[in-house]
């Protein structure tokens, strides 16, 4: 098995694996809470995951003040050199979902786009709870996580319930271990949460025989 923090700095070395535009969803959900926390005084925020940064450039772009973590110090590298060449304020450091390095109620708003699935359901609550943890009271998490009825659940050795170790080579997730999540364990992920709510949204590609379906978590703590 290849070291996580070795793949993803493999990856981020390939310009293709950098995008540069955020995701739709994630922009919906910065500009719906801009205001009431601008209001509030606490424009603090973690994107967890930050891999090439889009999300940490749209964050500090919208006015919010921008932290990233990732283990990948390829990325990491990455991110510096493309944020400051905006001449942007952001913070970045090098670390694990599963232990943020940053004490309690610290952020207003946390974002996970795509990465809590990455690794077994022990490891996915676990930094769900870190994500809890460092929220200030009301903040709100974003969070995208793979269903069930993603192309890629099934394509590798099963591990446990819904959890595979990929051996696709069709993408560039080979050897990395995933967790997908059925309608109703949603909540139970997420039950420390005093309010949550979910969305599925499913893209179709190479001639609609692949589908790409994900869960669009909004949690408030």
């Amino acid at each position: 098995m290849t070291d996580p923090a070795i793949h993803w700095d493999q990856l981020h070395r390939d310009a293709r694996f950098r995008p540069r535009y955020p995701n739709d969803h994630v922009v919906r959900f910065l500009m719906a809470n801009k205001a009431a926390f601008e209001a509030a005084g606490n424009k603090r925020l973690l994107d967890i995951g930050t891999g090439a940064g889009r999300h940490l450039q749209a964050a500090s772009e919208l006015g919010f003040e921008p932290y990233g973590i990732d283990t990948s110090n390829v990325g990491l590298t990455y991110v510096q050199q493309r944020l400051a060449a905006f001449g942007l304020k952001f913070g970045v450091t090098r670390a694990s979902m599963l232990a943020l390095p940053f004490a309690d109620c610290t952020f207003a708003l946390v974002l996970s786009f795509g990465v809590f699935n990455y690794g077994t359901p022990q490891q996915m609550q676990r930094a769900i709870d870190e994500a809890f943890r460092v929220l200030i009271p009301k903040g709100k998490l974003f969070a995208v996580l793979r269903t069930t009825e993603d192309y890629r659940f099934g394509k590798g050795e099963q591990l446990g319930p819904n959890t595979f170790r990929l051996k696709i080579t069709d993408t560039n997730e080979y050897d990395t271990v995933q967790h997908f999540l059925i309608e109703h364990e949603v909540e139970v992920y997420f039950r420390k949460f005093s309010r949550i709510s979910f969305e599925k949204t499913e893209t179709t590609s190479a001639n609609r025989t692949r589908t790409d379906s994900d869960w669009l978590v909004t949690a408030d703590k």
